[in-house]
């Protein structure tokens, strides 16, 4: 009785603890992770369900039999299923993933103790859109690149849990009236990205890519008023339904991982330092030496163009890199570097992306003399697409350094906004008086200088071409036959409302030069950019005016395409990106419904479109109902 009243009274509380952790446990369902939309709402990625094939070995009879039957329909090897249902457990995986149509055919087997499970998968409406940003989820519902692994612990929820007890060996016991803790829904994720103009900017950087045969490209487009990032395009892209089907290094996201030597689109930052600390001033001018620079042991080239006296209106024009070196030379060491940091040129800017670079600018410590001189056209620094289109927008907006970002806000599951993301303001790079004569500067670029490819009829625009060398890993020196051909620009010119960068990296047709086989890019995004944000000429102003139409729960507006006459065709099955690309042939407005792959078209496969002023066109994810 004594040795009774220490185990059941003394020791109780610690031995039913015991027996708990011993034969209790818990079985794991994956929960539905949080989604993640565009700014208007649109889904960009989101979870459906996918079966799964389960077993409770005990209750099957004819294992044999029914091995067979499920071998061949699952094409999983004989010997494999009848090991699971030999198990003596009462639940065990045939198969955790598997099409609707198998699971259908295996139902239709109509085998006791067959189980069609069916868990959430992970699924990208647009399949190649923005990937990069995106990135994608495991097996085990775990992100594994970009936002979805960055921001896993808020996407994927807490886990469905069955209580089950088991035995001394392990072997799983279902007990009836035992709970299913119920499953979190994931948090849900708002991003700045405008679908719309990310449409544009992946159509457009892909088919400029692909035809100068580019080793890979970037584009990002940013608000330069806010710092937040409306688009950003990879070439070449894959698709994240599919990860395991390409090589990691189709995976990240060259505009914030890939560190490049930026060539002249450095120009602007460094002569602006120059201009606010009084070294230069707009009409000072500065010997070109047509084309050839020597000094303490080194000579500077002009690519091209061979100039003689150039002021710095003209430097920033025509992109002289003998003149450029001048002034870095003029400013030293410790000023050049101030206004590389200042800029924000050695620090990751931090804009809710993974894999972000600070760049590589070599310490004050070890600078040659003639490190002012490399600098101020672009060589012997590497930076980030990121940082530049950060700088750039600084310019456009006055000269105010924002903090880029690409999170708008985090939802939970019942409504509640965790976080909101607000404009801020890092510092002031340099003063309204300076930051107009650099923005004229790079208005001359593309007025009648080496960006005249990015010209736009009603639009000023103004911009900077780069050409930068690339480094030979193993001999640390530059290729004589490889470039990055590049372009920043914004617009409109006295009150921008956008910010864009195109990177090409190593292109091998039609030309190598930012000039040539960026700027197109740029110029095509903006014409239509400022359409579909409905940004007008207006005199000499530009007036800013928002469409109210009606949207579907995605909120697209309305898309104006241009160009040429035809048939329609049966675009049914497509994605939005497929379906933009077709009608960007087109004087038609588009109204945009939903997500994912067509499923209406107002006007029939067929028809003539001579006449027609508006299609509109209905998205749904592919296994629900409209």
């Amino acid at each position: 009785m004594s040795r009774a009243f220490y185990f059941q009274i003394i020791e109780g509380g610690r031995l039913r603890l015991l027996a708990r952790e011993q034969f209790h446990t818990q079985i794991y369902f994956t929960p539905e992770r949080g989604n993640i939309y565009s700014s208007d709402g649109s889904i960009l990625a989101t979870s459906i369900n996918m079966p799964g094939i389960a077993v409770d070995p005990l209750m099957i009879r004819h294992k044999l039999k029914n091995a067979e039957k499920l071998s061949g329909l699952t094409g999983i090897s004989f010997k494999k299923i009848i090991e699971i249902l030999n198990k003596k457990v009462q639940f065990a995986w045939i198969n955790k993933r598997v099409s609707a149509a198998l699971a259908k055919n295996v139902g239709k087997l109509r085998i006791a103790g067959v189980i069609i499970v069916k868990q959430p998968v992970r699924y990208y409406p647009d399949g190649k859109l923005l990937s990069h940003v995106l990135g994608f989820v495991g097996i085990n519902d775990n992100g594994l690149s970009g936002i979805e692994y960055k921001y896993n612990n808020f996407l994927k929820g807490n886990r469905r849990a069955l209580k089950v007890l088991h035995d001394g060996l392990g072997q799983y016991i279902f007990i009836r009236g035992f709970g299913l803790r119920k499953a979190t829904h994931g948090d849900n994720i708002y991003l700045t990205i405008n679908k719309q103009l990310q449409f544009i900017t992946q159509y457009y950087l892909d088919r400029e890519a692909k035809a100068t045969q580019s080793k890979g490209a970037f584009a990002i487009l940013m608000n330069p008023n806010t710092g937040a990032i409306l688009a950003m395009a990879d070439y070449p892209s894959f698709n994240p339904n599919y990860y395991w089907k390409y090589s990691a290094r189709y995976w990240r996201n060259r505009a914030v991982t890939d560190d490049f030597e930026p060539g002249s689109i450095m120009k602007p930052f460094i002569i602006s330092g120059a201009l606010q600390d009084g070294i230069v001033k707009p009409d000072t001018v500065i010997n070109g030496y047509h084309g050839s620079y020597h000094f303490d042991g080194i000579t500077v080239h002009d690519v091209e163009n061979k100039f003689g006296r150039l002021n710095i209106n003209q430097l920033i024009e025509y992109s002289c890199n003998v003149c450029a070196c001048q002034v870095g030379m003029k400013m030293g060491k410790k000023r050049v570097w101030y206004w590389l940091k200042k800029w924000g040129f050695l620090d990751r800017p931090h804009a809710g992306l993974l894999g972000e670079s600070s760049g590589i600018i070599r310490p004050l410590s070890v600078w040659s003399k003639i490190g002012p001189c490399e600098e101020s056209f672009g060589q012997g620094a590497a930076v980030t697409g990121l940082q530049e289109a950060v700088a750039l927008s600084a310019i456009a907006n006055g000269g105010l350094l924002m903090k880029p970002y690409i999170i708008k806000k985090i939802v939970d599951p019942y409504g509640k906004v965790l976080f909101k993301a607000k404009p801020k303001i890092i510092r002031r790079v340099i003063n309204t008086k300076t930051d107009k004569e650099i923005k004229y500067m790079m208005r001359l670029v593309v007025k009648g200088g080496t960006g005249e490819y990015a010209k736009l009829i009603n639009f000023k625009v103004s911009g900077k071409t780069g050409t930068g060398q690339v480094i030979n890993p193993k001999t640390g020196k530059y290729y004589k036959n490889k470039y990055t051909a590049s372009f920043m620009a914004f617009v409109p010119y006295r009150h921008p409302k956008l910010t864009m960068i195109v990177v090409q990296e190593d292109p091998l047709k039609i030309s190598y030069y930012g000039g040539a086989v960026s700027a197109p890019v740029v110029r095509d995004v903006f014409k239509n950019a400022l359409d579909i944000l409905n940004v007008y000429p207006r005199g000499n102003a530009y007036g800013e005016q928002f469409s109210q139409g009606k949207d579907s729960g995605g909120g697209n507006k309305v898309k104006k395409a241009f160009v040429r006459h035809g048939v329609m065709s049966d675009l049914k099955g497509d994605t939005i990106y497929k379906a933009l690309e077709f009608f960007s042939r087109y004087n038609i407005k588009v109204k945009i419904y939903g997500s994912g792959f067509l499923y209406y078209q107002s006007v029939r496969a067929g028809s003539d479109l001579n006449n027609k002023k508006t299609v509109i066109l209905k998205f749904k994810p592919r296994g629900r109902s409209s």
